[in-house]
């Protein structure tokens, strides 16, 4: 039996054929595998890799020791920083409010850095700290003085304080002091829901906690007009500030004064 010698040609063409189209492909994976192995060094190379670690805001916080533990250090390549996760290991530590962490390619890591900045000593059920405007507690040797106004609050849980709207306005009434107002200064509530503080040796009535920036304003520009030695001063409604003195009925003949 014989075979056309047309059918062996054309099957010898056939296996050509699947031959080149094989070999395309082989080639086609490989020039793929070495970009993909060309982009992969480039990415892990110095060339794009952290040369310089650029941060601002940074005072109190442990920001330089938490980004050396989450590896942003000279020699780190840029693909392998998680901006956002570092973002998020910065804002464990209670000294920082915000933090954003930007990668600037192709070498340089941008760290932004918000600080709380204490503004009172809280006493909680827990005992003392120093607190930021937002009621968060930071740092401190737990021991208050007169670096910043007391606020009284020592029937509150400490986990409570930072969500307490007396605590949060005591706060923001604190801050609102000018410098000259803070040493010796008091805030406590009162039963009935009505915040009180002590301030220069006078009774303020804050009623409640609303408007506390402004009432804090109020009481400085009230101050500063030097109300009789004794009085009250009451800021329930901060653009109204009343001054109520303290006075004292004359002893009768037979009553002790």
């Amino acid at each position: 039996m014989t075979i056309d010698p047309r059918l062996t040609e054309r099957r010898r063409e056939v296996a050509e054929d699947r031959a080149r189209r094989n070999v395309r492909r082989l080639i086609r994976f490989l020039i793929i595998l070495g970009l993909a192995g060309a982009v992969v060094w480039l990415f892990l190379s110095p060339l794009l890799s952290v040369k310089e670690v650029t941060t601002t805001g940074v005072v109190a916080s442990s920001t330089h020791l938490a980004l050396a533990e989450d590896g942003v250090l000279a020699g780190t390549p840029m693909i392998l920083i998680r901006s956002g996760d570092i973002a998020t290991d910065l804002e464990r530590d209670p000294w920082v409010r915000e933090a954003v962490v930007e990668l600037d390619w192709p070498n340089r890591v941008v760290v932004r850095v918000e600080e709380r900045v204490p503004v009172a000593w809280v006493e909680t059920e827990d005992g003392w700290a120093r607190r930021a405007i937002d009621g968060v507690a930071v740092p401190s040797s737990g021991e208050p003085d007169d670096s910043l106004p007391w606020l009284d609050f020592s029937t509150i849980e400490d986990s409570e304080a930072s969500g307490s709207r007396q605590v949060l306005g005591a706060l923001e009434f604190a801050a609102a002091l000018p410098d000259e107002l803070i040493s010796g200064t008091r805030v406590w509530p009162e039963a009935n829901g009505e915040m009180w503080a002590d301030v220069s040796g006078f009774d303020v009535r804050l009623g409640r906690p609303v408007e506390m920036a402004a009432k804090g304003l109020s009481l400085a520009a009230l101050l500063r007009e030097e109300p009789p030695p004794g009085s009250i001063l009451t800021l329930i409604a901060p653009t109204h500030p009343a001054t109520s003195s303290v006075v004292e009925e004359p002893a009768g003949e037979d009553e002790e004064p």
